[in-house]
């Protein structure tokens, strides 16, 4: 079946935005997601950032199958009415959830990638040290803050706070912000490393959370 013919528009989500940014199109079809006020189209840069964002599956991984290809969809058309020769409708397969031997073999930025993205991970390295800051760890629990956002894993109970806005949108699709990545990286390697293999391969047993 083709993706013209599945396609859906995105209702209401979590991470959507109530209005259009600041500075930003008050007309919602000027954005490939209408109803949440993302991606958007106005000009042929804010398309092919459309483009490039949608096509990292941190993004996609939000929607269903059939929203997919309607955003596809619209930012394909936004491109093309702007005369672009930049690729379009680039599918990217869900990644393949690797075996717990396959995880096992897994290094901490591997991990990262699977649950922030590329390009938050690369963010998150790109934070100066400084900006963490760790009050507390016991076998158990470990807590601190990034910035002024709290962090609280609890090992045990598998469950981790957090209270960025980004945090709030993606936890529900046990995504992870650039300010939970940096955290994880400035923890002890092996330690970091060990918590997030547990999570992906325990994902329904861990719970995002945010106070």
């Amino acid at each position: 079946m083709s993706a013209q013919m599945t396609a859906r528009k995105p209702g209401k989500k979590p991470f959507g935005r109530d209005g259009p940014p600041k500075g930003y199109p008050k007309d919602q079809s000027q954005y490939a997601d209408p109803e949440n006020w993302r991606y958007p189209l106005h000009t042929s840069w804010h398309a092919r950032a459309a483009r490039r964002y949608f096509d990292d599956w941190s993004n996609q991984s939000k929607y269903s199958e059939e929203e997919r290809a309607y955003i596809d969809q619209r930012i394909n058309d936004a491109l093309k009415g702007f005369g672009t020769s930049q690729p379009t409708m680039k599918k990217l397969p869900p990644p393949k959830v690797p075996s717990h031997r396959d995880i096992d073999e897994l290094t901490l930025e591997d991990l990262l990638k699977i649950f922030s993205g590329s390009a938050r991970l690369q963010r998150a390295k790109e934070m100066d040290d400084s900006l963490v800051s760790i009050t507390g760890g016991t076998a158990d629990v470990v807590s601190g803050k990034v910035k002024d956002y709290v962090v609280r894993i609890d090992l045990q109970r598998r469950a981790i706070l957090h209270d960025c806005e980004d945090w709030r949108k993606n936890m529900e699709s046990k995504n992870m912000c650039k300010h939970l990545g940096k955290f994880l990286l400035s923890l002890d390697g092996e330690e970091a490393t060990a918590l997030l293999r547990d999570v992906l391969k325990n994902k329904d047993l861990w719970h995002f959370t945010a106070p």
